[in-house]
């Protein structure tokens, strides 16, 4: 049991996001209390609005290490996905994937997305 508390932060640090898997277990079905699930609806909603978002991860932004501009069909919006939420899984352009998070508005910043799971979709 030691050996795997061990190996598992090693795994943990693998992965992330490539640029210029498989899908998590659970339920799968309409979620409630989404308020965005767009980025154009992401874009006009509220500080701390649920968002649900499907699209891509296309690039990671300049001089960041957890964020990335994420593309779906109604525009572009910064994530940001904390290295535990790969959890070891490697993310390209290519794949289609659905974020899960929160809104966070803040004054000097863009509006950014605050990625609490990512599901890579087939």
């Amino acid at each position: 049991m030691m050996v795997l508390a061990l190996a598992f932060p090693a795994m943990a640090a693998q992965g992330g996001f490539q640029g210029p898997g498989q899908a998590p277990g659970g339920f799968q079905g309409p979620t409630s209390g989404v308020q965005a699930d767009t980025v154009a609806k992401a874009l006009k909603a509220w500080d701390d609005a649920p968002v649900m978002l499907t699209g891509h991860i296309v690039e990671r932004v300049a001089g960041s290490d957890d964020k990335y501009n994420f593309r779906d069909a109604t525009g572009t919006i910064v994530v940001e996905i904390d290295h535990e939420v790969f959890a070891g899984r490697t993310v390209t352009p290519a794949d289609r994937v659905r974020l899960s998070g929160k809104l966070d508005k803040e004054m000097m910043d863009p509006t950014k997305v605050d990625v609490k799971v990512l599901e890579i979709l087939k």
